[in-house]
């Protein structure tokens, strides 16, 4: 099987509206490269940036296009990224504030990306966190900036999170005692101390 047919068998594979890089595909770079570009050019794939492709739903309308937040977040590489601002209180359903402009968190430098804000955080350690919780974060470091919602809410949100495998409150607080937000480190206690009243810890 050469590189294209083995490209094009995993593409089709994949399920709806999942992104696709090149650096993940085996073979030649440049046969990779190729291969999702015929891919695009047949309206299998959307192209998102260079590298970085989308699979979307097949209709005579087209594929669609992939959120600006899911596709920036996926342009940054993932590890430690996730939603800032406005953009975090609403994945987290703190808010019902809908943002003009995404806003994300990258933990060092952001990629070139139109459409959405990146701020760019210092702290490496958080390149072990994962979507929700860099939300949290991000959530946290603003409280109540962005928020609508009293923090018994967000402690009830956190919660249910946990509960469903979408966060986890030790990793962040671990993540969050090498930040340098002061505000950060108190609404976490804040959180910790409401969820312990609560009972078992998150």
């Amino acid at each position: 099987m050469t590189t294209a047919e083995a490209i094009r068998t995993k593409v089709r594979r994949a399920p709806v509206g999942s992104f696709i890089r090149s650096s993940d595909l085996p073979g030649p770079r440049a046969a990779v490269l190729t291969a999702l570009s015929r891919l695009h050019a047949d309206g299998e794939l959307v192209r998102v940036r260079n590298g970085l492709y989308w699979k979307g739903v097949k209709s005579r309308f087209g594929s669609g296009r992939p959120g600006l937040l899911e596709a920036a977040v996926k342009a940054a590489g993932d590890k430690g990224v996730g939603p800032a601002g406005w953009s975090a209180t609403q994945v987290l359903g703190l808010s019902t504030q809908l943002p003009a402009i995404p806003e994300v968190a990258v933990p060092g430098p952001a990629p070139s990306f139109d459409g959405v804000r990146f701020h760019r955080r210092n702290n490496t350690a958080r390149r072990e966190l994962d979507f929700y919780e860099v939300a949290l974060v991000e959530a946290l470091r603003d409280f109540p900036r962005y928020s609508e919602v009293d923090l018994e809410t967000v402690a009830r949100t956190v919660k249910r999170l946990a509960d469903e495998g979408k966060l986890r409150l030790k990793k962040v607080e671990r993540v969050a005692s090498s930040e340098r937000s002061p505000a950060l480190r108190r609404n976490l206690g804040a959180l910790r101390a409401l969820l312990d009243e609560a009972g078992p810890a998150a």
